[in-house]
């Protein structure tokens, strides 16, 4: 398949370009500063905007098959991004859209203590990630959002557990971005998460 990516240079999208590449998938990049992505291969393009500009978002997914986004920032960053990606990939003709987000924005699945003292330090963030996944949720792309545990950057566990419906998230949980990545290109070609969003953590979760 061909994958458009968005946050290609952050610490989980560089999985992503790796893995995607040695599985034989062809990638687009779209990359800010394309001096920061230096894995060359020749399945590997990269294009240089905004994620936040429809219009580079256009050219990323030109011939694209399904777009992967890890993208994180602050300010208005995801809700931008999200929006250019519901505006463009209809017009590319691209349905299949998967969403990296963080265990963090999925309040209801923490105790009231912990949801009211992330909800403090993390107001400015929440209000943008909801917004962001409030536009893609009502759109009509065949999308996935998937909230991820603590990210750590140790080798693959090569176990992920997706956490069942009502239970609970814990700071404590953990999960490799490389495992991160690896579920990421498995939902992106794949129709079973499609118009869900799932939780995932390292092995088994702890909490279901």
């Amino acid at each position: 398949m061909k994958l458009a990516l968005l946050g290609a240079t952050g610490g989980t999208g560089r999985l992503v370009v790796e893995q995607a590449l040695a599985t034989g998938h062809m990638v687009t990049a779209l990359v800010r500063s394309p001096e920061k992505l230096t894995l060359r291969n020749p399945n590997l393009h990269v294009v240089a905007g905004q994620a936040t500009d429809p219009s580079a978002v256009s050219r990323a997914l030109d011939g694209a098959d399904a777009l992967i986004s890890t993208l994180g920032g602050t300010g208005s960053v995801i809700s931008d991004a999200t929006q250019a990606i519901v505006d463009a990939a209809p017009k590319a003709g691209v349905s299949r859209v998967v969403v990296l987000s963080s265990f963090l924005f999925e309040r209801d699945r923490f105790d009231p203590v912990t949801r009211l003292l992330t909800g403090l330090a993390m107001g400015s963030m929440i209000k943008d990630k909801s917004a962001g996944e409030k536009a893609l949720r009502d759109s009509d792309l065949d999308w996935t959002i998937v909230y991820a545990s603590g990210l750590t950057d140790g080798p693959a566990g090569g176990s992920v557990a997706v956490l069942s419906e009502g239970s609970r998230w814990s700071l404590s949980n953990r999960i490799a971005r490389a495992d991160v990545a690896a579920w990421l290109i498995q939902a992106a070609t794949s129709p079973q998460t499609s118009r869900r969003a799932v939780s995932i953590t390292g092995g088994r979760s702890g909490n279901d």
